[in-house]
């Protein structure tokens, strides 16, 4: 099948209406209908004004984190669409993949 790869990157720190980024995304892919979804904890990245984002032993919650969506194009296009009127600040990246699912989804 063909679809799409979309990841939002952001540190766990930033928030948004209170919760962080990521699980206010989340919230918003399953308001629209999006459930699966694969979150991953990073160990550093550099944002775009320069400054480092790293789990530290004191300060995790600096640490950069992903969540990554495989989607149809449709999907893809609300997903995009709701974190965006939403006003969340992240960054996003989508890429044009084939996918498979193999076997029972459960």
């Amino acid at each position: 099948m063909k679809g799409f790869e979309v990841i939002f990157i952001a540190p766990r720190s930033r928030r948004h209406h209170g919760q962080s980024v990521l699980d206010a995304i989340v919230d918003i892919a399953q308001e629209n209908d999006i459930t699966r979804y694969t979150r991953r904890d990073d160990a550093g990245g550099v944002g775009a004004n320069g400054h480092p984002h790293s789990a530290h032993f004191f300060e995790a919650t600096d640490e950069p984190e992903e969540l990554m969506f495989v989607l149809d194009g449709g999907e893809t296009d609300v997903l995009l669409r709701a974190v965006e009127d939403a006003g969340v600040t992240a960054f996003c990246v989508r890429r044009a993949i084939d996918y498979w699912q193999f076997g029972n989804a459960d």
